[in-house]
């Protein structure tokens, strides 16, 4: 029987050594280790998974007012007129062409100037010239100041002579005030129109016997807003008085030559008394 080796083989030996001081190696850099390694357990959880928010929108505002629209104050002491009517009775004979072609040459003026002075205005031109023709009186309608444009077209149809159709001049020095003036009473006045304002231009006195009917209509047309003036263009001393007494009667204002250009007149003869 062959005895077996007692030899300790030197390279399992050293293998072993070498495994177990591997071992302690790693025991001890653990147990070093060690402190630096948080607790697994202290770690948070995560949160709850919340819902968005649902955003509720307040309820539209409603729409601004438009704003009231503020008048532009007047100046000072400054008063528009009354709605304003005005019938201008304008003597067409020869011997005022210069009238005619002052009215015709100012009309633009007077109508702006009527126009910024009242809330509301309107005029109406009315012509005359002597009684024994066929037509001694023409009318043209009342008009918006506003409209520039068709009281020209009107003045422009307006022609120098004693009337229109056939007759003639019986030599008595009057003209066709009386009828010029019923024919303005005629107008189709606006019901609006607090004011009524008739002008008689003229530079000759009425028919003999027309006198004393022209200062009753006058007198019964007139109250506190209806009113008569005089524009007279002649030099007769009498006749300048009794036009005189007729403004005076009418509650309006006698003016002439002196007192400068027809604009001027017409504006002196609306200014409240």
């Amino acid at each position: 029987m062959k005895l077996k080796s007692r030899e300790i083989n030197i390279f399992s030996m050293s293998a072993l050594d070498l495994f177990a001081s591997g071992m302690g190696a790693f025991i001890l850099l653990a147990v070093i280790s060690l402190p630096f390694f948080g607790n697994v357990s202290q770690i948070p959880a995560p949160a709850p998974q919340q819902c968005p928010e649902v955003k509720v929108c307040p309820p539209p505002s409603p729409p601004k007012p438009d704003p009231i629209p503020v008048p532009k104050p007047e100046p000072s002491g400054f008063q528009k007129m009354q709605t304003l009517d005005l019938v201008i009775v304008l003597d067409i004979t020869g011997s005022m062409d210069e009238e005619i072609n002052g009215l015709r040459a100012e009309i633009g003026n007077i109508a702006r100037i009527i126009e910024m002075l009242s809330d509301s205005a309107a005029m109406k031109i009315v012509t005359f010239g002597d009684k024994n023709f066929d037509r001694p009186v023409t009318h043209f309608p009342l008009t918006l100041t506003k409209d520039i444009s068709v009281l020209k077209s009107y003045l422009n149809q307006v022609k120098m002579n004693l009337g229109l159709g056939k007759g003639f001049n019986p030599g008595d020095n009057g003209e066709s005030v009386y009828d010029g003036f019923e024919t303005a009473l005629r107008t189709k006045w606006r019901s609006k129109a607090k004011r009524r304002v008739i002008f008689i231009i003229t530079d000759d006195e009425p028919h003999s016997g027309e006198s004393r009917p022209l200062m009753r209509k006058v007198q019964s047309f007139t109250n506190q807003s209806y009113s008569v003036s005089v524009r007279y263009s002649g030099d007769e001393k009498d006749e300048k008085a009794f036009y005189q007494e007729l403004a005076t009667t009418g509650a309006g204002t006698y003016l002439d030559k002196s007192d400068g250009s027809l604009t001027a007149a017409l504006l002196i003869a609306l200014m409240p008394k």
